[in-house]
């Protein structure tokens, strides 16, 4: 009896055991199948619907090859030449006793920016007043000698050293009044017995004082600058060109310019000079005036400048064929690609006496319209409503469909898939 027992318990517990590795099997075979992931579509690609084609407006075209002007885009400043760059010096040293000036302060022509003090030239208009006095004299001894060298009475060694005495004073009288005179003193008024221990410094054209370089009181020399002009006259644009660009500038060429501080306004301008010497950064420094000065044109204030080359035949297409999107430029063309699906999950478990079979039903979504494959650009020249475009290397011009109008609504359609596919969970 006990070996009976014991060989019905031996029985049942290798059923047992084969029933629950058959169990396990199972396990292990439905949970890969499962968790088999799901391929997903390109991210670049969006299959519109005809209804979406409709309301975005969407037409399909092909690149063009057409005629744009090209421009050269070059930096630049303002500049003004030397002739409108003022240094301001005393003519003769002196004591500064009035200096009315400001930096940015506008001056006119003739304006008296300083007046100084200088007790020598009280000497200088005493020797002048002198001189002529000795002059007149000697007019008068140099008429009575000739008469009297003609008629043989006195010697002719005497007329000679009048006229030499005379001609010396003319000569040193002549030096006095100069130097006066460029004081701005009067040489009558020394005659006249009134003095002047002060002269006053002028401006020598209108324009900015840009510097005040002393102060009242300070003793400057003929050689000290007192203050700095700058004029708007001969303003012009000093553009960086660099040496692969130099064979397409020359002379007379038009010119567009916008200053940094006018908020985009348009000026414009024409090449006059090319400076051939090349800098150290391989650039050459050009030349380009203004058609119309502007004195409210502040020197050394940054521009751009565009330079038209002519026109061009070039890859393009219309501005709305184009869209930008994190500060590249793209085109759309139509391709065979798929787009990214949504895939929903059905998972049914169904219990069977041999085995168990485990079925994953995946949702397919219906393809109706068509599907878009997003390209990059590089934008160029605009022009009449066409942009240039340089394209990827391999693109057929001759079979690409490109959306060429409601490029925008495509990428909006393109961004929105990407942010439902971001969120879905697998």
């Amino acid at each position: 009896m006990k070996r009976i027992i014991f060989c019905l318990s031996l029985l049942w517990l290798t059923t047992a055991c084969n029933q629950t590795a058959d169990q396990k099997t199972a396990i292990t075979e439905a949970k890969p199948e499962a968790e088999a992931p799901h391929e997903e579509g390109p991210a670049d690609v969006v299959e519109l619907s005809t209804d979406q084609l409709r309301i975005g407006a969407v037409e399909l075209g092909q690149v063009e090859n057409r005629n744009l002007g090209q421009q050269l885009q070059l930096n630049g400043r303002l500049a003004v030449p030397a002739q409108s760059q003022v240094a301001i010096t005393a003519i003769q040293g002196g004591f500064v006793r009035s200096l009315p000036l400001l930096p940015g302060q506008p001056v006119r022509k003739g304006q008296v920016l300083a007046r100084i003090q200088n007790p020598e030239l009280v000497a200088l208009q005493q020797e002048y007043a002198e001189n002529h006095s000795r002059l007149t004299y000697l007019d008068a001894e140099f008429a009575r000698q000739k008469e009297l060298s003609e008629q043989n009475v006195s010697a002719l060694k005497v007329f000679q050293q009048t006229a030499s005495e005379r001609n010396q004073v003319r000569s040193r009288l002549g030096g006095l009044a100069q130097r006066l005179q460029l004081v701005g003193l009067s040489p009558q008024a020394a005659l006249n017995g009134t003095f002047s221990a002060y002269y006053v410094v002028t401006a020598p054209m209108s324009g900015i004082v840009t510097n005040v370089a002393v102060t009242n009181g300070q003793f400057v020399q003929p050689s000290d600058v007192i203050a700095q002009l700058t004029g708007s006259q001969g303003l012009y644009a000093e553009l960086t060109v660099f040496e692969k660009d130099l064979p397409q500038i020359r002379e007379g060429q038009r010119i567009s310019l916008r200053l940094n501080n006018e908020g985009g306004k348009e000026r414009s301008g024409r090449i006059t000079y090319i400076n051939r010497a090349i800098d150290a950064d391989r650039s050459v420094r050009v030349v380009a005036k203004l058609d119309q000065p502007d004195a409210r044109l502040s020197p050394n204030t940054f521009l751009k400048a565009g330079l038209d080359l002519g026109k061009s035949r070039v890859t393009a297409l219309p501005e709305g064929a184009i869209v930008s999107a994190e500060g590249k430029d793209y085109i759309f063309i139509v391709t065979d690609e798929k787009a990214p699906e949504e895939h929903e999950h059905e998972e049914g478990e169904k219990a069977h006496s041999d085995k168990e079979e485990h079925d994953h039903k995946a949702g397919e979504t219906e393809q109706h319209g068509t599907t878009f494959k997003q390209i990059p650009v590089r934008r160029g020249v605009t022009e009449g409503g066409y942009s240039q475009v340089t394209l990827p290397s391999g693109f057929d011009l001759a079979k690409a469909r490109v959306v060429v109008k409601g490029a925008y609504a495509v990428l909006s359609q393109l961004q929105a898939a990407s942010g439902e596919e971001e969120g879905h969970a697998h």
